[in-house]
């Protein structure tokens, strides 16, 4: 018997190796395979025969290829764990090799002739093993990707709906309401967002408004890091030439702000009302008082919105 007789042999029992693939299988993890797995080991067994008695097995490493391409998208659906996919392969190799085993007395091959045979048989199968491996790789990694893309797109729009900057109805001014909880984060963000953002804004004076802001209980959240983070941000945007108002101030963040010895160079207001009046008589605005601050408690009720929504989203 020679090699060729070995691949029509492993042709003519294609669906029983196919079946005793499943069988193992099942046996080993109390899993089945679905029909389409079913073929698909059909199917390599005839690559497996025709690659035995082919002398250029190119051909069917393209053809391999294609069934690697299909075998994942068929694995995907099963949503199976990987290492169910890998056990099915080493049990069809076995029983690929248990062919051989069959009929090492009934061919008339030197022993490194059927050794050659049983290599080139196993590296189809190895061949098939690693395009699979390849493309399901390839998919996840494609996911990983757009699930990177997708989150770094969330955290853009939580950054920018935890912390809202608006424009204004006083000229040159603009209005940061903080409204939640105050996390070491959040101030970052407001740092960055004032320090690139205030000049597109044409920002000469900007109310931080603190009136709907949260302190935490846990102690995740240093205060004296809040403290440093406002000495901050005014330094900085004094230099920029322009002014930052703090409204809204609670007891407890006021104490906490004592204790850290910092400094915070600006002027701090208890109410919305009385910071928009300073800055109404230091830039000698003729403005009404109260209808300002009732457009700018729109604005803020609106910044609450899309707190809630930053919320709900992270």
């Amino acid at each position: 018997m020679s090699i060729t007789a070995i691949a029509e042999t492993i042709l003519a029992e294609k669906e029983d190796i196919a079946r005793d693939t499943e069988a193992i299988f099942t046996e080993k993890t109390g899993q089945t395979m679905n029909e389409q797995a079913h073929k698909d080991y059909i199917l390599l067994a005839e690559f497996v025969a025709q690659g035995l008695a082919a002398e250029d097995t190119t051909k069917i490493n393209e053809f391999i290829e294609e069934w690697a391409e299909k075998a994942k998208e068929n694995s995907l659906q099963e949503n199976s764990p990987f290492d169910y996919s890998i056990q099915r392969f080493q049990i069809f190799k076995d029983l690929i090799g248990g062919v051989f085993e069959n009929k090492i007395d009934d061919v008339f091959l030197t022993g490194k002739e059927l050794l050659t045979a049983m290599r080139k048989a196993e590296s189809i199968i190895d061949k098939a093993a690693y395009g699979f491996i390849k493309t399901l790789i390839g998919n996840f990694e494609k996911q990983v990707i757009e699930f990177e893309k997708s989150m770094k797109k969330d955290k853009q729009l939580i950054a920018d709906l935890s912390v809202p900057i608006i424009p204004s109805i006083v000229p040159n001014t603009i209005l940061v309401p903080i409204v939640g909880l105050l996390t070491n984060e959040r101030f970052e963000i407001l740092r960055e967002k004032l320090l690139y953002n205030v000049s597109d804004h044409g920002a000469e004076s900007i109310v931080c408004d603190f009136t709907g802001a949260v302190i935490p209980d846990d102690g995740n959240f240093q205060m004296d890091d809040l403290a440093h983070q406002i000495e901050q941000i005014t330094k900085a945007l004094s230099l920029m030439g322009v002014e930052i108002i703090y409204v809204g101030f609670s007891s407890r963040l006021v104490q906490e702000i004592v204790r850290s010895g910092v400094t915070i160079d600006a002027e701090t207001f208890s109410t919305f009302r009385t910071g928009l009046k300073y800055l109404a008589n230091q830039k000698k605005w003729n403005f009404n008082v109260d209808y300002l601050e009732e457009k700018e408690e729109q604005s803020t009720d609106q910044a609450n919105k899309e707190e809630d929504m930053a919320s709900t989203t992270n």
